[in-house]
């Protein structure tokens, strides 16, 4: 499917569930071009989001989260921001909230790779508890979940990263005009989602990169 496609074909179903579109929105990246992050990356990203989660469940586990994402290799693979978070005495209120919207990104990043299934709008948060029974525990080993894993097609990928796109528009234009938002969408959970498919599609270079100094 060309970029002109994928975006008609967004515009059509969008106009027919009643959600303003933007038609100077411009096409996402061609299946040529993206460069999709491997399987792998992002089982181990789905994990370090999720044991961060943890500790906000229960911080008396944040010691041996730490030692565990050291001693199972995947330390390397925290973001700066998230080692702040994973070392500081104590988590803020604001802190909490953060790290336990980021369900939402997780969620969104088990789709990709084929672990959940998504068909609905985003209307709804996800279940951390859901999550967690999907993934290893932060006590056992990683190797499993993360060699298993298996990427969509980039094009349902790039279908599913334009719907996002566009939807994240409208949530956002209605919240700028002060306006109902259209058909029960989440603005937060559209923007998790939007996040975690730009960091997929190497569009965000870095995970949170721009919050290590916040």
């Amino acid at each position: 499917m060309t970029p002109q496609e994928r975006k008609a074909n967004t515009e059509s179903r969008l106009k027919e569930l009643n959600i303003r579109i933007n038609t100077d929105l411009p096409m996402i990246v061609t299946e040529d071009e993206v460069n999709i992050r491997s399987a792998a990356n992002i089982a181990k990203r789905i994990l370090i989001l999720t044991y961060l989660n943890i500790v906000v469940l229960a911080e008396s586990f944040r010691g041996e989260v730490v030692a565990s994402l050291k001693n199972k290799g995947l330390w390397d693979d925290v973001s700066g921001n998230e080692k702040l978070l994973l070392l500081k005495a104590a988590l803020t209120e604001q802190d909490k909230i953060f790290i336990s919207w980021q369900a939402e990104a997780t969620w969104m990043l088990l789709w990709v790779i084929n672990k959940v299934e998504i068909t609905d709008l985003p209307t709804l948060e996800c279940d951390i508890n859901e999550i967690l029974k999907l993934l290893p525990s932060f006590q056992d080993g990683p190797e499993t979940f993360i060699e298993s894993a298996t990427s969509r097609p980039t094009s349902e990928i790039l279908d599913m990263l334009d719907i996002i796109y566009r939807l994240h528009w409208a949530t956002s234009d209605a919240e700028t005009n002060e306006e109902p938002i259209p058909a029960d969408l989440n603005a937060g959970v559209i923007h998790e989602r939007h996040y975690a498919l730009n960091w997929v599609t190497r569009i965000v270079d870095k995970w949170d990169e721009d919050m290590v100094d916040k």
